[in-house]
């Protein structure tokens, strides 16, 4: 991963820098922007401060990749304008096939980038951007915005979609706590459709990052909607968080299905502190049996104030969004998108008792259990007896995830996740667990559940081992798959 120079770099004693997560060193970064797909690249676009590491003066920064690993930083693809219409908060972009909005003019469609501008008066409006060459250059349109703010203190976060039925655009906008839903056939002139959120879903902060798309179960070859908000604060585990609805869009409302459980319950696409603001890829292949997913990777609780000040913000792992049926209605499964088990990864297979195994600073990590186990523990330690510990409890239901001694625990992060076990699939239950430098991904119950939590720990994680307390001490054929950068040659011992 190419990582440019900033003059503005502060030293620290101990560097947390991601070993396959999307950063960018001596840089502030938050909510993934404009993601498209296109001749076989990934593009990313991203909240960046260009000035500092942290949050301030926001721009679009750039990245592209060919496989979701390993990306190559790309020149700021919009600039902020204080002194016009603003500041470049977020939004989405789309691959202009048909060339509805005209701007194309050589062999690329075009790509409409959607934003969000914030005056310096803190006034929000919605406006776009073209590109012909790709991506790799943006012009803003001379007549933003395109949508006026119709009064709104929070007015933000434009995401579009194709309705193919009715064959023009719909936008998504936030509202303050709800969602604003616009249609257009050449992405330029708006008009409002409706209106969703009112009684529906967890309202404990302002709504965010809307992403409305529609999905095939391929169990059922049923196809529903899918609407993605973020919520800060209101999560489950304090602060930022994602809940997610399932439902039927006609081109005008979005209603949500009925669940068994009630209409409140609500569904979080991740339980943990650290997956936020995270919004899909349009134009990838297949994307009607999955999209394409990413967020950032921390939380507004204490976003600001992380130990390391040589960077801020990274991207949680891509994740595959598909439609699965439950007994408790359609659900979202969510793994990883990326190949693991590629050239990136050296593996071996273990076994888990409380000798400790030494481990690397970054790998994959499975394992199964049976769900009649009993309780299973598990505990990371540091050289600097920090630990992270992973309780895995069937009898209660529930999954714990314990950073309160991990290192950094200031600013709300001695966090205790909780993450209440649903209905599962098969008896016997595979754990996926991603860890870097600074963080955890757990991927649980067919991916249909996921925890993310950043950790600071003083010296790096480097032993595992099944904890005193745990009822389970054993738990056999633990697969640990090293990562290992394109241009290392490491080796696990």
């Amino acid at each position: 991963m190419q990582q440019p120079e900033n003059q503005n770099l502060q030293s620290t004693e101990r560097s947390w820098s991601p070993h396959y997560h999307f950063f960018k060193l001596g840089f502030w970064i938050n909510d993934p922007n404009g993601l498209f797909y296109l001749d076989g690249k990934y593009h990313l676009f991203f909240q960046l401060n260009p000035d500092d590491v942290v949050w301030g003066n926001m721009h679009w920064g750039y990245a592209t990749s060919e496989n979701l690993i390993d990306w190559e930083h790309q020149p700021i693809a919009l600039h902020a304008e204080p002194e016009g219409l603003g500041y470049i908060f977020s939004g989405g972009a789309v691959v202009d096939t048909n060339n509805t909005a005209g701007f194309a003019t050589g062999e690329y469609p075009a790509v409409i980038a959607t934003f969000t501008h914030q005056s310096e008066n803190e006034e929000q409006v919605q406006s776009i951007a073209y590109s012909v060459d790709g991506g790799q250059n943006f012009t803003k349109y001379t007549r933003n915005p395109v949508i006026p703010n119709p009064g709104l203190k929070d007015f933000r976060d434009p995401k579009v979609v194709w309705y193919a039925k009715k064959q023009y655009w719909v936008k998504a906008v936030v509202a303050g706590q709800c969602v604003y839903f616009y249609q257009s056939s050449d992405l330029k002139s708006w008009q409002k459709l409706s209106e969703f959120g009112h009684n529906h879903g967890a309202h404990g902060g302002i709504w965010e990052c809307p992403d409305l798309f529609p999905l095939i179960c391929s169990e059922t070859g049923e196809e529903r909607w899918v609407l993605l908000i973020s919520i800060n604060p209101g999560g489950p585990n304090g602060g930022s968080a994602t809940q997610y609805f399932i439902g039927d869009f006609d081109g005008v409302e979005f209603k949500p299905q009925d669940s068994p459980l009630g209409n409140s319950q609500i569904h979080w696409l991740d339980y943990g502190t650290d997956c936020y603001a995270g919004i899909t890829w349009d134009n990838t292949p297949d994307i009607l049996q999955s999209r394409t997913y990413i967020a950032w990777m921390s939380n507004w609780d204490y976003a600001r104030d992380t130990p390391d000040n040589t960077w801020r913000g990274a991207m949680t792992l891509p994740r595959k969004i598909s439609l699965v049926k439950s007994e408790v209605g359609y659900l979202l499964a969510t793994p990883p998108a990326i190949d693991f088990n590629g050239g990136n990864s050296i593996s071996r297979s273990e076994t888990l008792n409380q000798q400790p195994l030494v481990i690397p600073e970054a790998y994959k990590l499975v394992f199964t259990l049976n769900s009649d186990s009993t309780k299973t523990v598990l505990q990371w330690q540091s050289a600097s007896k920090e630990t992270f510990v992973l309780t895995i409890d069937f009898a209660n239901k529930l999954i714990l995830a314990d950073r309160t001694q991990s290192g950094f625990n200031e600013k709300g992060f001695d966090t205790i996740v909780k993450m209440p076990i649903e209905v599962l699939e098969q008896q016997n239950v595979e754990i996926e667990i991603y860890a870097d430098a600074c963080s955890f991904e757990l991927f649980f119950n067919g991916s249909r559940q996921c925890i993310t939590m950043l950790t600071f720990p003083t010296t790096p994680f480097n032993q595992l081992s099944i904890a005193p307390d745990s009822e389970e001490k054993l738990v056999n054929d633990v697969k640990l798959s090293a990562y290992k950068a394109a241009n290392s040659l490491k080796r696990l011992k």
